[in-house]
């Protein structure tokens, strides 16, 4: 049978039990550290969820994303990326980011950039601020104490140009002749730069330069090849022992552009779109027929490039190298043959 003292012993006990670390701490004061602890976590859940909410300015991440389509599209001159990033933990996210351009190593250019609440930002830069030659361009971005790349390459100087006769095939087989041009007929000269340097088969540059087109009198010659049409031997060694019969100034801006006769007339460019690698320069042969009539004519180009570190004169050619211009007759023929 239980004591009495072993009653109060349990009782004493239970009331120990009672007496807690809060037991000595008031009702109010038990409030104000549960008030306190509440907001210490309300704080930290408010900087998780609200970018522009939190103890520091930073980034918790960031990733930087050229255009897929840079450098690819003819008339494009603009360079532009796309930016994203996240608040750091327990911070705010930092509204303005710098940005740097490299080629080779050497950096061509540095900005700033903005994002908005939702982290995200773009910007874009006229490739003439920053281009120095055909390559691989690395774009270098800073948010916080975030950093993020991305690369591209960019072909847009060009060190060759052919034209090709649209209307004339020089070479001959035993199933079909070749035609001479008629004098009223358009001449379509398909001109297509290339780089030697460059990744891509053609480039899409910005240049500016003349196109000199040369007689030399001569009858129309059906029966020749490739030996004859595309070879200067056979025109008295070069183009230039030919005479000069027009001088034609042109500005191509990639995808278009004009060109100007040597009497004012001025024409543009037949404009390509994406896929095309070619721009139409159309010869109107009434701007220089007359002065020689009849014969073998050729079209020599020189050009230099617009922007880059690269001030150099190229040069380009007609292909088949030379093409007859004459009055045909209703067989296609010469007039005069």
């Amino acid at each position: 049978m239980q004591s009495a003292d072993e009653e109060w012993d349990d009782e004493e006990w239970e009331d120990e039990d009672d007496s807690s670390f809060f037991s000595g701490v008031s009702v109010a004061s038990r409030m104000k550290a549960g008030g306190l602890a509440s907001v210490v976590v309300l704080l930290l859940l408010c900087s998780m969820i609200f970018t522009n909410f939190g103890f520091y300015s930073g980034a918790g991440s960031l990733s930087v994303l050229i255009d897929v389509n840079e450098g690819k599209d003819p008339g494009d001159r603009t360079f532009n990326a796309n930016v994203l990033a996240t608040s750091p933990t327990f911070g705010m996210l930092a509204k303005e980011g710098s940005y740097s351009i490299h080629f080779n190593g050497a950096q061509q250019l540095s900005g700033k950039f903005e994002v908005n609440d939702e982290g995200r930002g773009s910007f874009e830069i006229d490739y003439e601020d920053f281009f120095v030659s055909n390559g691989e361009y690395t774009l270098k971005t800073e948010l916080g104490s975030q950093e993020s790349t991305d690369r591209v390459t960019l072909d847009r100087l060009a060190d060759n140009l052919r034209a090709e006769v649209v209307s004339f095939d020089g070479v001959t087989d035993n199933s079909e002749a070749n035609y001479p041009i008629d004098k009223d007929s358009s001449i379509n000269l398909n001109m297509q730069f290339t780089s030697s340097d460059a990744q891509v088969n053609f480039v899409n540059p910005w240049v500016t330069g003349t196109a000199k087109v040369y007689h030399h009198e001569q009858p129309f010659n059906e029966d020749q090849g490739e030996d004859y049409w595309d070879d200067d031997s056979s025109h008295g060694g070069s183009a230039e022992q030919g005479n000069l019969v027009e001088t034609i100034n042109f500005d191509i801006n990639s995808n278009g552009g004009s060109y100007t006769y040597s009497s004012g007339t001025t024409t543009n460019f037949n404009d390509i779109q994406v896929g095309q690698v070619s721009l139409s320069l159309i010869l109107d042969a009434s701007e220089f027929y007359e002065s020689e009539g009849s014969g073998d004519y050729t079209v020599v180009f020189d050009f230099t490039n617009d922007f880059g570190s690269d001030s150099s004169t190229f040069d380009g050619r007609t292909y088949w190298a030379w093409f007859h211009v004459c009055e045909t007759k209703s067989n296609g023929l010469c007039n005069n043959s």
